[in-house]
């Protein structure tokens, strides 16, 4: 392997939380992980990690797209690579894909200027960019710094830390939806009640992370008015699976993202074993892989490839 092979992990992440749309989002604990190795005549080549390359046109490459952006902004050619990426949510699923693809690329650019030994892009440099090329700051600001984030105006944000036991269970369906279909069931204008009533959403998440305002935190979850009336419908039986797992002790269930994606948020404490798998089990026979996953609080990280993960 090549001297100045690296590797790059980058989480997952769910957004929205419901009431936050566009501006509350989290990083998980499921993720991609990807080796770059520089190589001229490479072509920014993906493959996947039985070594088959990726169906991924070359002006959908969004990892090569934010590597080439950042290179050409601080004046330096760029070294052409290949990368083998592993994953462990499909994409296309509401789990911010093309956030951790671009927030890749940024680091592999990051790792490029370090190699040759020019000033690498500070962390606020690169949201910047992630916040220009992405649009939603939601999906991509958690990618690359971890935990629960709040997106504020100007690029800027701020991240908290959930409750020791606050876990999320994924639900992936076997279909995937684009993020541009699925804002095309939005409507162009709001009510001004609606649009109160998830600001109040929005502080009641500020309220269960300061005092652990679990009542207020799921009738939030259940109150958004904005996004999820309106793409749910689409999406089988989620409704039940709500009611499913209010009546099982969780927190709440929404739209992970634009969907069709699912999370579940509980308190280990709170939810027995059994419940759960009654939940996976439900959304099993509704065609989702379910997982179970904590918050990352790392965010994306680089290594070179002879170091080891975690």
């Amino acid at each position: 392997m090549s001297p100045s092979a690296f590797q790059i992990h980058v989480p997952s992440t769910t957004a929205n939380l419901g009431p936050g749309f566009d501006i509350l989002g989290i990083a998980l604990s499921l993720g991609i992980d990807l080796t770059f190795e520089f190589e001229e005549g490479s072509n920014y080549a993906l493959m996947d990690d039985q070594g088959s390359p990726l169906p991924i046109p070359a002006d959908k490459n969004l990892i090569s797209k934010a590597y080439l952006t950042v290179l050409e902004r601080a004046g330096v050619r760029p070294l052409e690579w290949k990368a083998v990426i592993r994953t462990d949510l499909l994409p296309g699923r509401g789990f911010g894909s093309s956030a951790s693809a671009l927030v890749a690329g940024v680091l592999a650019a990051n790792q490029r200027l370090n190699q040759l030994g020019k000033n690498a892009w500070t962390l606020e440099q690169q949201v910047a960019l992630l916040c220009e090329m992405e649009g939603h700051p939601d999906n991509v600001i958690p990618a690359r710094v971890g935990g629960w984030v709040c997106a504020l105006p100007s690029g800027n944000y701020t991240v908290r830390k959930l409750p020791e036991g606050f876990r999320i269970l994924v639900l992936v369906p076997a279909h995937q939806q684009s993020t541009r279909e699925s804002r095309g069931q939005l409507p162009d204008h709001y009510r001004l009640k609606d649009c109160v009533n998830n600001m109040l959403g929005l502080a009641a998440w500020f309220d269960y992370l300061e005092r652990g305002n679990k009542d207020g935190l799921k009738k939030a979850l259940q109150s958004d008015a904005l996004h999820e009336p309106f793409r749910t419908p689409a999406i089988p039986q989620f409704q039940e699976l709500r009611k499913l797992s209010l009546e099982s002790g969780c927190l709440g269930t929404c739209l992970s993202g634009s969907g069709p994606g699912i999370a579940i948020f509980f308190e280990e404490d709170d939810v027995s074993k059994e419940a759960l798998e009654r939940i996976s089990k439900k959304a099993g026979a509704l065609s989702y892989q379910s997982q179970i996953c904590e918050v990352d609080y790392r965010g994306a990280v680089a290594h070179r490839a002879t170091e080891q993960k975690r």
